[in-house]
């Protein structure tokens, strides 16, 4: 074939599969032809195409200008791939590396990285890769933006579609692409990190939030959406205080702008503002553990909105006898579900990795500009947890100093705005990340970190806080006249609200019910499997895979159930395939395999028999309240 005839057959099959890249792929080869022709196509002494790249004014081969499937044998030969369920190449080239790679790990995941679009388009005119563009668990990536392509992988690894990567690459590649891939990794890395608190967050908490989620629904018909208060702050500044060590520094200053700017507190940060007699508009929960409600539950004023998720913890909440504002996260399918069963829909607030991030994201909610953040350390400045006031400080400042005396690995140094070396986490690491892809998203506001000391947050400008008062918080506004307004027009305990919940609650305690049944059933079976793994259980696994069907058919399974279990279900799932695969023995890969199997079938379980108490006592205390 031709070169444009071989462009078109390989641009038909890319349409198929990778309709954007084909859409690229067409544009690129009318648009840069020029660059096309400064890659050369050169015959190997074998008789197949090679191509040649320019690397700072020399031509490199990308494959063996003598035997690339040779070379390429030779390349997988040295891999090690055991307990790996993903490959990430970098470069595409010719596509002989592929060709081997594709042949001798079927059933594994590869993620080819092709750096240069202008080496895809040039390949796709000197040879048929129709065979790679369709094979299974494959996917091809161009793209020379680092973190676009980081971001792929994490959404990949969010959505359980990988687990564990291995990095290869060829010579050639190395030699050409080596800063670029280096800074790859260390992106993926990055964003390997979010991933990883995210997952370790699901699996600590879940069954936290699964108590609070209903415990919460108490709560519910007393609180105001925060849909209405949308935009209803427009062009009043909001400060979004956090509870870090520099807070100590400008706190004084927030006593002067209580009807300049709206005052948003997250987490901890109530109790330290209330010890300095500053009242905030509004205090952010959502944490689901305990020591929230130890935070709320110390709170003195009532006059503060506490604007909540339905994670946090349901003691201070229940206790606060403030105003409540109920907001949904973009985190969790069963707020939709429990919505739905109200006739209600939200609109979702971005979660964040943090309390902050979601303080920071509401108050861009209301309209507020510019957005400002103090107390935002990300770090422990002069070795200190929290500002003054915290809650719970001392103890943790001593439980940082020992940690730090220890050596710990969890605490990471980074250097601070002023050139200091500080003590960071990789979760508070996190909580930048997020913040700092925020106000790409959003970079129609108008941010600053007025923190003053602490880690630099790419994308937010630095400035002292007095400088930004005296600039931005000149004019008054009537900001809790304008919140209680809304706050009475949209606040209602209605007897119809209670009346879906109590349908709502019913419904659950009647599926979990029969579904109980079922789960510890199939736990037996799988017992009794496991007392004899290397027997023929053919009947057995025909009823568990029957039991295991009308599971997970009912709503409550689909909506809330999986959801809760799912991150804890894929982590044993992949650390199971990954030993699994070291082992040579058949009887120790089926035992291996089996008692991963069991492990999630006993959460699922757990998390049934939990919801099914948690509902009947909720139903119960809101029907006795009734």
């Amino acid at each position: 074939m031709r070169m444009r005839e071989l462009f078109d057959v390989n641009l038909e099959a890319l349409k198929k599969e990778y309709a954007v890249l084909a859409e690229r792929c067409k544009a690129f080869y009318s648009q840069h032809y020029q660059k096309l022709e400064e890659i050369l196509c050169e015959k190997t002494k074998s008789d197949m195409p090679n191509l040649k790249i320019n690397v700072n004014g020399k031509y490199l081969f990308l494959h063996s200008p003598y035997d690339p499937i040779k070379e390429a044998k030779n390349w997988i030969s040295k891999l090690d791939l055991k307990g790996v369920d993903t490959i990430a190449v970098l470069g595409i080239g010719a596509g002989y590396h592929l060709d081997v790679l594709f042949e001798n790990f079927p059933n594994k995941n590869k993620i080819v990285i092709e750096p240069d679009m202008s080496v895809f388009v040039k390949l796709m005119t000197v040879r048929d890769i129709r065979h790679l563009i369709n094979a299974k668990n494959t996917l091809f990536i161009v793209s020379d933006d680092t973190e676009l392509v980081s971001k792929i992988f994490l959404n990949l690894r969010e959505n359980g579609e990988i687990f564990s990567v291995s990095f290869e690459e060829l010579l050639s590649y190395r030699t050409a692409y080596g800063n670029w891939w280096l800074e790859l990794k260390k992106e993926f890395i990055k964003y390997s990190k979010v991933h990883e608190i995210n997952t370790n967050t699901a699996v600590v908490f879940s069954k936290d939030w699964l108590v609070n989620f209903f415990e919460n629904m108490k709560e519910y018909p007393k609180s105001a959406n925060l849909d209405i208060f949308e935009s209803c702050l427009k062009g009043v500044p909001a400060v979004i205080v956090s509870a870090g060590p520099s807070l100590n520094k400008n706190i004084h200053l927030l006593k002067e702008i209580k009807n300049k700017a709206l005052i948003i507190s997250a987490g901890s940060a109530i109790n330290i503002l209330e010890s300095h007699g500053i009242e905030p508009h509004i205090m952010v929960g959502v944490d689901g553990g305990k020591a929230e409600s130890i935070l709320f539950n110390n709170v003195k004023s009532k006059d503060i909105y506490f604007a909540y998720s339905s994670t946090v913890h349901f003691d201070g909440l229940k206790n606060y006898e403030g105003p409540k504002i109920f907001f949904k996260m973009n985190t969790f399918e069963y707020d939709n579900w429990f919505e739905r069963q109200l006739g209600e829909n939200s609109k979702e607030r971005n979660s964040g990795a943090s309390v902050s991030n979601l303080a920071f994201d509401i108050s861009r909610f209301l309209g507020c500009n510019p957005i400002i953040l103090t107390g935002q350390d990300l770090s422990y400045s002069n070795l200190q947890t929290y500002a003054e006031g915290a809650v719970l400080k001392a103890k943790q400042d001593e439980i940082l100093r020992k940690n730090i005396e220890q050596k710990n690995k969890n605490y990471i140094e980074e250097t601070d705005i002023n050139g200091n070396l500080v003590y960071t986490t990789q979760s508070m690491l996190s909580i930048k990340v997020y913040f700092e892809e925020y106000v790409k998203v959003f970079p129609e506001n108008i941010y600053f970190n007025c923190t003053e000391g602490g880690l630099p947050i790419k994308g937010i400008i630095n400035r002292p806080l007095k400088e930004i008062i005296d600039e931005y918080c000149t004019k008054e506004f009537d900001i809790c006249g304008i919140l209680r307004k809304i706050y009475l027009a949209g606040i209602s305990e209605s007897k119809d609200k209670r009346e879906k919940i109590v349908k709502f609650l019913q419904k659950v305690y009647d599926e979990s019910e029969e579904m109980k049944e079922k789960a510890i059933k199939r736990i037996d079976i799988l017992l009794d499997i496991l007392k004899d793994v290397d027997s023929v259980n053919t009947e057995k696994w025909e009823e568990i895979s029957q039991l295991t069907q009308e599971i997970e058919e009912k709503e409550l399974y689909e909506n809330l159930i999986y959801e809760l279990c799912s991150y804890f279900i894929q982590v044993i799932k992949n650390d199971r395939e990954r030993k699994s695969e070291l082992l040579d023995d058949l009887h120790e890969k089926k035992v291996c395999l089996y008692e991963g199997l069991l492990m999630q079938y006993t959460d699922i379980k757990e998390k049934i028999v939990l919801v099914n108490e948690i509902a009947k006592k909720v139903l119960d205390e809101i029907q006795i309240n009734t």
